[in-house]
């Protein structure tokens, strides 16, 4: 089956639930695809023309949509969930992470060893925020990253905190450490090459360290504080792209817009503000194990950070090309002001711009269309959403301290604002489809029961009271009958048993508190194991 696009399988023949293929093991060795770069400017036009007119010409998919049954992913389980594979690990949102293993994150070092000479064997002085590759004392390599002058902390601080974040997500992403360093144990190698200030790539002198040096922010004692990011493990393949498949990979079988943890995603780059979800900001690697591991890198533009100042107010609100906006701007004759206009005051350098009373995920627009995000259904948003959900405030503080801020406001400003941002993805997604999971069958007295977790009231978005499910039943796809639970979170399965079936389907929908309306059911499959009397949940749907 490598090589081939994968079918799996799911509901067949009409309303019977077949839970679907596990995706083929992609971390079999296989023969190393070839190294390619990415071209951003082709990738730019693919994003803002091509692939638009190719949507709008997409039969297919408008068909599916206005059925109501848009395409699903690709490599879900009967549960709603994926498979760990070289693209994703699940972590946090279906265990908690302890603290300590978030503080951790990727990290399996101590990072650079800043007692001896850092010997630099690649430099980049383009940009306003210049880095280094070195090779420290114990012979490691690592990409080195500063801050922006006038910015102490801000893009370092960032980098790291969403790499435990996105790390606990379950993400592939670099080892990255927060060092200060003497810049006296900076050396320079042997023809080291460098892409100047005009583009121009020559060998580097000791003159352009110290121009370097003198444009990167510095601490009170002359110190520089950095992101040491530890070189990946393995050959580097180029950036992946958020559709189609890498052809010379032969355990790429999963269209990537068909992926859920890139579908998904979308939910917590908006939280994290990573609106810069282009490929460039991906890397595949041949792992010594024999097969491409895929990454998310570069994270100094997340949170309130542009990586070289604070992140500008229209980030997130408007992409590259925002037809609706410049259409607002022209029919009012320049009068129409958005929203992001007024600028709002930068309360902490060290952390940049980002709030979260304006923030809206189901509005967040990305620096240029994302076909994976495009892609993203019901289901992929409230996979998304139960992780960003599954970050306790503990959790948050335990990776913001991990940035090291000097300033306590400053931190726990941060840490504010994340909650609510959390918060604010949860009720944007609960507020539409029934917030239930955690589903099993429990045994109690002699009965059997379906049960089941509202994360909207175990994260205490809601209180839980006034709150009311219901569900009906249906009997081989016929329906058979509803109940309403109240405020009850378990379904007695033995009145199933009035109803002879070989697959029972309930549709469990709540209401919130206060409302009329009730939200998107999540659909649940229920078989009955005669052998031994049992009831059996085979899968579910959300």
């Amino acid at each position: 089956m490598a090589g081939l696009l994968w079918l799996g399988s799911g509901c067949g023949g009409g309303s019977r639930f077949v839970a679907p293929d596990a995706p083929p093991n992609d971390r079999r060795p296989v023969p190393s695809p070839q190294s390619r770069e990415i071209n951003l400017a082709a990738d730019n036009v693919d994003k803002l023309g091509t692939m638009q007119v190719q949507r709008l010409f997409d039969l297919s998919r408008h068909a599916r949509n206005i059925a109501g049954d848009p395409k699903p992913a690709m490599n879900i389980d009967a549960f709603d969930e994926v498979h760990n594979s070289s693209w994703f690990n699940n972590r946090n949102g279906q265990k908690p992470l302890t603290l300590k293993a978030l503080a951790q994150g990727p990290n399996r070092e101590d990072g650079p060893d800043t007692s001896g000479i850092w010997t630099i064997f690649r430099a980049k002085a383009q940009g306003v925020t210049p880095g280094f590759s070195i090779v420290d004392k114990t012979g490691e390599s690592y990409v080195i990253k500063f801050d922006p002058a006038g910015y102490s902390e801000l893009s370092t601080g960032a980098e790291v905190v969403s790499t435990k974040l996105f790390y606990a997500a379950g993400y592939n992403v670099p080892e990255n450490y927060l060092v200060r360093f003497d810049p006296a144990n900076l050396r320079l190698g042997d023809e080291v090459k460098l892409t100047d200030e005009h583009g121009k790539k020559r060998f580097m002198n000791e003159e352009d360290l110290e121009h370097i040096l003198a444009r990167i922010e510095k601490q009170p004692d002359g110190k520089i504080r950095a992101v040491a990011s530890r070189y990946l493990p393995g050959k580097p393949m180029g950036s992946f792209y958020y559709s189609g498949l890498r052809k010379d990979d032969a355990n790429d079988v999963i269209p990537h817009q068909h992926r859920r943890e890139l579908r998904g995603l979308k939910l917590i780059a908006a939280w994290l503000n990573h609106y810069d979800t282009k490929a460039n900001n991906t890397l595949d690697m041949y792992v010594p194990e024999g097969y491409v591991r895929h990454y998310l890198i570069d994270f100094g533009s997340t949170l309130g950070s542009q990586g070289d100042e604070p992140m500008p107010p229209e980030i997130g609100r408007e992409g590259v090309a925002d037809p609706p906006q410049v259409l607002k701007t022209i029919g009012s004759l320049g009068a129409y002001i958005r929203p992001w206009e007024r600028k709002p005051e930068v309360r902490f350098p060290s952390i940049g711009n980002f709030t979260a009373e304006d923030f809206r995920p189901e509005k967040y627009k990305y620096i240029l269309p994302n076909p994976a995000f495009l892609s993203a259904t019901d289901g992929d948003d409230f996979w998304g959403a139960k992780i960003v959900m599954s970050f306790t405030d503990e959790q948050i503080r335990t990776a913001v301290a991990q940035g090291r801020y000097r300033d306590p406001a400053a931190a726990q400003y941060l840490v504010q604002i994340l909650i609510e941002r959390r918060n604010r993805v949860g009720r944007s997604v609960f507020s539409r489809l029934s917030s239930l999971d955690q589903f099993e069958v429990r045994d109690s007295g002699g009965a059997s029961a379906l049960c089941f977790t509202d994360l909207a009231v175990s994260s205490a978005l809601e209180s839980g009271e006034g709150v009311n499910y219901r569900y009906e039943l249906f009997a081989d796809g016929r329906e058979a009958a509803e109940e309403d639970l109240g405020s009850q979170s378990c379904v007695n399965l033995e009145g199933l048993n009035a109803h002879p079936a070989t697959q029972w389907m309930l549709k469990i929908q709540k209401q919130q508190p206060g409302g009329d309306d009730w939200l998107k059911a999540v659909q649940v499959y229920i078989e009955k194991d005669d052998a031994f009397g049992k009831w059996v949940l085979v899968g579910l749907r959300h």
